[in-house]
């Protein structure tokens, strides 16, 4: 595993349709669930109207408490979309406004992308964060790259 922070960015607003569900990291982990919507979305990806490139993102929406891996939070797996169309059954649509965020790339399986977090969480303390996955079916290879984009403040001070 390697982890670079690429740079400070401004993104546009994140308009998605995907699946959410609202459970702990653990259950998560122990029960494959983003895993199993990554590949449900994948396979239903010609049903998401105005999709947007081939990549799947995770948005992680942490609750306003102390965070442990038992604390359920909202996960949310869903492709890009260019403006929203008819909702296939089963899905949500979501929207990250735009903003500053701090880039970072995690290098290397998927499986261990918690080394990558550790590093990051000793940094932020964040409401969300985004995960980009190009290409799911290369998430375990060790040349697979993960873009995670976490919120920055912007300085008031700066102009």
């Amino acid at each position: 595993m390697k982890m670079n922070q690429v740079e400070i960015l401004e993104r546009d607003e994140l308009k998605l349709v995907g699946f959410s569900v609202n459970d702990s990291l653990n259950h998560i982990m122990n029960n494959r669930t983003v895993g199993k919507l990554r590949e449900e979305l994948f396979d239903r990806k010609y049903e998401v109207a105005n999709r947007k490139g081939e990549g799947i993102y995770l948005i992680q929406i942490y609750p306003d408490c102390q965070w442990t891996p038992d604390v359920p939070y909202t996960h949310i797996v869903a492709a890009e979309v260019t403006s929203y169309g008819d909702l296939p059954k089963g899905m949500i649509k979501h929207s990250v406004p735009a903003g500053r965020f701090a880039k970072f790339v995690h290098k290397g399986p998927e499986s261990e992308i918690g080394d990558t977090y550790d590093v990051i969480n000793e940094y932020s303390l964040r409401k969300f964060d985004i995960e980009y996955w190009k290409d799911i079916y290369a998430l375990e290879s060790p040349n697979s790259q993960i873009e995670i984009y976490i919120p920055v403040k912007q300085d008031k001070n700066r102009t």
